[in-house]
């Protein structure tokens, strides 16, 4: 058990999103090292595919693709797609006790569509925002995406001394004021939200700890 999660309190695990500023590197490798190695005994990852993590997080099957040139076959070109590749998704723990990882691949006209969709379904997100600045749009619109779908009890974000925090105030404050009608958010009297900054000794078993915790409370 991890923090007093138990396994046997959701019937396939706990689902995290996983999103992150790419191209950070050796950062992006060692946070998912470290977290999947914990995280996984409880609960299935979800990620959105980026170069930066493929050597770390590629599947036999996807090598295989690639070596073959058919890795297009798997990114996510229709709603459709994406559908049945949730619909595949094996989210029991394998023989050694350990749940799954998922890539979703996307072309440009399709991220979008995904996130929404995986941050709907998650138990869970996590946002590394390590190196966030306001040259990462896509972060900025993931941002806003958070705040209309995923109740922000169940969403994380990870900082450090990289992150343009006032740029990342100033979106927060921007993402809570345009919140949509349909938004779980929308009842709320104000957009708290769970930060954990990644520096120092300790501070990894305070981000599992914020997981857990938004993952076993965050829809109550």
């Amino acid at each position: 058990h991890l923090f007093g999660v138990s396994r046997r309190a959701h019937k396939q695990g706990h689902r995290l999103l996983l999103l992150r500023v790419f191209a950070l590197g050796k950062r992006s490798e060692q946070l998912y090292d470290t977290l999947g190695k914990s995280w996984r005994t409880i609960g299935s990852i979800q990620m959105i595919a980026g170069p930066d993590l493929a050597t770390t997080t590629i599947e036999p099957h996807e090598f295989l693709d690639f070596v073959s040139g058919k890795l297009d076959r798997r990114f996510i070109d229709t709603g459709r797609t994406l559908d049945l590749r949730i619909d595949q998704m094996d989210l029991a723990p394998d023989r050694q006790g350990q749940f799954r990882v998922t890539e979703f691949f996307c072309h440009d006209d399709t991220w979008k569509m995904t996130l929404a969709r995986l941050a709907d379904d998650s138990d869970a997100v996590l946002m590394d925002l390590r190196g966030f600045s306001q040259a990462n749009a896509g972060c900025v619109f993931e941002i806003h995406e958070i705040f209309n779908v995923v109740p922000l009890a169940r969403a994380v974000f990870a900082i450090d001394d990289s992150t343009d925090q006032t740029f990342m105030r100033k979106t927060m404050e921007q993402a809570w004021l345009q919140v949509k009608d349909r938004s779980p958010n929308r009842r709320l009297k104000a957009g708290q939200v769970r930060l954990v900054r990644l520096a120092g000794a300790g501070r990894m078993q305070d981000l599992l700890y914020a997981l857990c915790s938004a993952a076993t409370l965050g829809g109550a």
